[in-house]
């Protein structure tokens, strides 16, 4: 039996590199372009294209994981089926269930290591690619100066050179628009100057010799002044085009583990117990409030009397049901919160358990499937894994809205996937003969002429 086990096991482990290969492959194209599009505009560097394409692997991994199982289950029992191995292994007296166990045991590996992975690899991977991203579309795009081109990147300036010395930085027959004070524009003119960066490269100097400032009068905006120099400097700030990194102790619900979400859920039940204290603590209050008030006996016999005390009592319960349904709106926010919470704690360890689900369905599949091939083997992958997540997004989207629980949410398409992989494996096992899509169309009721 350890004979076949490990037949199978290798049977199985070239089909599943291959369909990790290929769903890796696809997401990476899903992402190509906006990283293409950042290269262009942003002048990105390599190293940084690449961290950023290695932190993105591993959510990528985390999904094309069970993907590559189910390509593996497919193709490892669908070629073992085409070549009737499996007719001869039914012969011997070996069950359908039997034949499975060896793909079971792969997918509990894979979903052993994955839960470790998405719990411990996967939240910092996430946080730092986020935050890799904000400097990313944060990072001012490279600049040239050029002659007779005019050069539009430090805000609240134009400039225009004729000439530039490359070798030396000098300049000549500048003209420079400056309009960061909207009511007070500047146009400066240069017969020549030199350009230079602070030590820190972040703003450029520029000395300019011999020109004249043109500007309107601040004390009189209808007059025109002008003003001769022989030496006029200009900073212009973030000259750098840098990749600047930041840091941020803040994370979102993926950027965290199992026990940081366990705590946040901690401090979200503390914020509703403090909220239904302060609901308690209200309709005590006002109710002693309008219980202690002046009885009727005691009022005095005005017309107007009455009619005032009413309205004082009804002013005090607007104002205890404005409170407390502001408190029952942060109770609402703060559920969902936890509710958003147990998905991703789930979701970190029902992904994982597909791998053993999608092996429960691949097996019966890639033995029906016997003479469909890789292409085959494919399409149903992609159908199947396209179904799951549907129901994952699916189970999610109802999860935020408080229809379903967070578990039931992100374990019912295992279940789903499961039950239908069981039947399957129970059917197939049954047969002694099967034939491909014959064999479905024996599970189908006859039509009666």
């Amino acid at each position: 039996m350890k004979i076949l086990w490990r037949y199978i096991l290798k049977e199985l482990s070239w089909p599943f590199l291959f369909g990790v290969g290929i769903s890796t492959f696809v997401l990476i194209m899903d992402e190509i372009l906006d990283i293409m599009n950042l290269i262009i505009t942003k002048g990105i560097s390599v190293w940084v294209v690449l961290e950023f394409f290695g932190l993105s692997l591993a959510w990528m991994l985390a999904l094309s994981i069970p993907m590559g199982m189910l390509v593996a289950a497919l193709m490892g029992y669908g070629r073992l089926s085409a070549d009737n191995e499996v007719v001869a292994m039914r012969a011997c007296g070996i069950s359908m269930r039997t034949l499975v166990i060896p793909g079971v045991i792969m997918g509990m590996i894979l979903a052993a290591f994955l839960c470790w992975f998405n719990n411990q690899v996967l939240p910092n991977a996430n946080h730092r690619a986020r935050l890799l991203m904000t400097d990313i579309t944060r990072k001012r795009p490279t600049w040239s100066l050029e002659e007779n081109v005019f050069l539009d990147y430090f805000e609240g300036y134009h400039i225009l050179v004729k000439k530039i010395d490359n070798k030396t930085s000098h300049i000549r027959d500048v003209t420079i628009f400056e309009h960061k004070k909207p009511d007070a524009p500047r146009t400066i003119i240069a017969n020549s100057g030199d350009i230079k960066f602070t030590p820190d490269g972040s703003k450029l100097i520029m000395d300019l010799y011999d020109g004249e400032i043109h500007e309107p009068d601040p004390e009189n905006q209808e007059r025109y002044r002008r003003t001769e120099f022989k030496k006029q400097t200009i900073t212009l700030e973030g000259a750098s085009s840098e990749l600047e990194r930041s840091s941020s102790g803040a994370r979102g619900d993926r950027e965290m583990s199992v026990s940081m979400m366990a705590d946040e859920n901690k401090k979200n039940e503390e914020q509703i117990t403090e909220a239904e204290t302060r609901i308690n603590g209200f309709i005590t209050q006002d109710i002693g409030r309008l219980l202690s008030g002046p009885s009727i006996e005691q009022k005095p016999k005005a017309h107007g009397a009455v009619p005032v005390q009413n309205k004082a009592i009804s002013q005090k319960s607007k104002d205890m049901m404005t409170r407390i349904d502001y408190e029952l709106k942060t109770i609402d926010t703060y559920r969902r919160q936890i509710n958003s919470m147990d998905v991703e704690i789930h979701k970190k360890f029902s992904i994982p358990v597909a791998c053993i689900v999608f092996v429960l369905l691949g097996a019966p599949l890639g033995i029906l499937a016997r003479k469909g091939g890789l292409a085959t083997s494919l399409g149903l992958s992609l159908f199947f894994f396209i179904v799951y997540w549907a129901f994952l997004i699916g189970g999610e989207e109802m999860a935020d809205r408080m229809y379903f629980s967070g578990a039931l949410a992100m374990w019912l398409p295992n279940v789903v996937i499961g039950i239908c992989g069981l039947l399957l494996i129970r059917l197939v096992n049954k047969r002694s003969s099967f034939e491909g899509l014959e064999f479905f169309k024996r599970l189908l009721p006859r039509s009666r002429s």
